[in-house]
């Protein structure tokens, strides 16, 4: 077994990892308007900020889509993947890591989305009246995928389940638009 390889395609995943959801966090949060102004906001403002500042100089916003957010957060994922792949040894194309990589943001972004719906599904049960900061981002993020299950299906005997129906398009979206692109 190759330990040391091993190790560093841990290492490897887990900050790129984590540097892909922190910006990607930030271009949902803008997309919805989440307020940037709670501590959690902020946090996600100062890490992001020394890269996507200068970016947005050369890249600027195209309506209301952030170019320079959702470029880094390709790009990320397009240098993850090539460190994985190439500490792993394996023959790829350019066209297959592009295509992982654009599968690995969007799976990212699903990702946001249900943890955010989950968190407010929790908050719902133990104390629905909260204003945490956390809280505050789950409920902007989760809302806009809500907000039309609510209306499809309305909350039955007080009990809203239309969670589950959100949960449902986001599992065939992995399913039917991640899964392909990563299998490439």
């Amino acid at each position: 077994m190759n330990y040391i390889g091993n190790a560093s395609s841990y290492l490897s995943n887990f900050f790129f990892g984590l540097a892909l959801y922190l910006v990607l966090l930030r271009y949902w949060m803008q997309w919805v308007h989440a307020n940037f102004r709670n501590p959690v906001g902020q946090f996600i403002i100062s890490l992001t900020n020394p890269i996507v500042i200068p970016l947005r100089r050369i890249l600027p916003s195209f309506r209301s889509i952030d170019t320079a957010t959702l470029l880094l957060a390709y790009a990320l994922a397009v240098l993850s993947v090539f460190i994985l792949v190439s500490l792993s040894g394996q023959a790829y194309s350019w066209i297959s890591l592009f295509s992982f990589s654009l599968g690995k943001v969007i799976d990212a972004s699903i990702n946001i989305f249900m943890v955010a719906i989950f968190i407010q599904i929790i908050a719902s049960w133990l104390n629905p009246h909260t204003h945490h900061p956390v809280l505050e981002i789950a409920r902007a993020i989760a809302d806009p995928l809500l907000a039309p299950a609510r209306r499809l299906i309305p909350p039955i005997g007080g009990l809203d389940i239309s969670p589950i129906l959100v949960f449902l398009f986001l599992n065939l979206s992995k399913i039917l638009v991640v899964a392909p692109l990563q299998h490439v």
